[in-house]
């Protein structure tokens, strides 16, 4: 995988039958086959198309088990407070994301939070 964008302002939020939802910021096109690479720690990755891929970077701890358990997300693009689109996202869990984080400047979340 190559050529990533990080979303640094998303929230994960869940209505009351647990479904899990997704706010980004809105992008110009629409998705294409969408899914969600997750391996239950600090970032996943979201294919939004086969050319655009999005980093979910520091995955609160709190939700990360949510996460994991969903076959699916509901993923919300919003301008300011107003939604663009929304729809559904399949998620594909993984022992473990082939990316070298540090390479592309990230870091885990107990490296942040400990300010290393």
């Amino acid at each position: 995988m190559t050529d990533y964008k990080t979303e640094k302002k998303f929230v994960v939020a869940a209505d009351e039958n647990n479904e899990l939802y997704i706010f980004i910021e809105a992008k110009k096109n629409h998705p294409d086959n969408p899914r969600i690479i997750y391996d239950g720690f600090d970032h996943a990755v979201f294919l939004r198309t086969p050319e655009e891929r999005i980093i979910l970077d520091y995955i609160n701890p709190e939700i990360r088990n949510e996460l994991r358990k969903s076959k699916r997300i509901i993923m919300v693009e919003t301008i300011l407070e107003n939604i663009k689109e929304s729809y559904y996202v399949d998620m594909q869990i993984v022992d473990k994301i082939p990316v070298d984080w540090s390479k592309i400047g990230l870091k885990t979340w107990d490296e942040v939070a400990l300010g290393k």
